[in-house]
């Protein structure tokens, strides 16, 4: 579904799910979308007459249609090219194999008897630079460099209009994500933070399923705070209690259901980014067996 913004801008909502993103239409001299990943709805902003399209970043969700521009300048930071030509990297899944049991069918090589696109190259024309201004005529988009969901993820501003597409900067309810060993809590939370400094009128991101006009603010703080809080459970529970991963992942602490594999693989791999985190600052340590304990002085808090 197409909803529009402004006369020149729009909002392409996805009716696909997870495995699908929203994305943004500029209609103007040269017209631009941002990101690809929108699944059925795709079609209704007509690919094959866009001039530039920007991936925000190398997810599979928000890059999966690049094949449908074959017009269009294609443009992305130079910290996810690398990663657009790697399946686990593509499927938020490289850390698959060191945290599950179980093959991931994604990485299979063909899927329903047809080459997995996962594993065919995909084409980058033009490396896309932080505070970079694309102009489309009457609309400017500037380019932001937001890490912490991948490395390299971008958000943009339009700064006439005041308007910002946050990309997996998501807002949704199960978010935030920075499972991917490229993600970063602290990066995270000061992105969230440099959204907030620029005090937008208007935000659409990948999965957030309308437009924010109302409480951007304490949208963003309240998404922000979720990291600090699932942190919290985790130092918590080790306090008493010395865990696995595995045994941690079980006690839920980022996701309330576990409805399937890749639910379960993004509870450990985000758990492990907050062990990680606190083991740099001292709270955390991991024994041999691959348990992980608070230390002494996080313990007597």
């Amino acid at each position: 579904m197409i909803k529009k913004i402004t006369d020149r801008i729009s909002a392409v909502f996805t009716e696909d799910g997870f495995s699908s993103g929203n994305c943004v239409l500029v209609e103007d001299t040269v017209s631009l979308m941002i990101d690809s990943g929108a699944g059925r709805a795709l079609k209704e902003a007509r690919p094959e007459r866009i001039n530039i399209l920007l991936n925000s970043h190398h997810h599979i969700d928000h890059m999966g249609g690049n094949d449908f521009f074959p017009a269009a300048v294609k443009m992305a930071h130079p910290l996810e090219i690398e990663f657009m030509q790697v399946p686990e990297k593509l499927s938020a899944t490289d850390a698959w194999k060191e945290l599950m049991d179980q093959d991931c069918f994604l990485h299979a090589r063909e899927i329903n008897g047809r080459p997995n696109r996962l594993y065919q190259p995909w084409h980058i024309d033009e490396i896309m630079q932080p505070g970079q201004i694309l102009e489309c005529g009457h609309t400017r988009i500037r380019v932001i460099h937001t890490p912490g969901h991948t490395a390299g993820h971008c958000s943009f501003h339009f700064p006439e209009e005041n308007i910002l597409f946050l990309a997996d900067i998501c807002l949704s309810k199960v978010g935030p994500w920075y499972g991917g060993s490229d993600s970063s809590v602290d990066d995270f939370i000061r992105s969230i933070d440099a959204v907030r400094e620029m005090k937008p009128e208007m935000v659409v991101t990948g999965h957030y399923t309308d437009i924010l006009r109302e409480n951007i603010d304490a949208i963003l703080v309240e998404y922000r705070d979720r990291i600090l809080k699932r942190e919290g459970r985790i130092l918590d529970y080790l306090k008493d209690t010395p865990s696995t991963i595995h045994e941690l992942a079980g006690k839920r602490f980022i996701y309330p259901d576990h409805p399937n594999p890749f639910v379960v693989y993004w509870e450990k791999s985000m758990i492990m980014k907050h062990l990680e985190r606190l083991i740099e600052l001292g709270e955390v340590t991991r024994e041999e067996g691959n348990r992980f304990r608070t230390t002494v002085a996080a313990s007597s808090i």
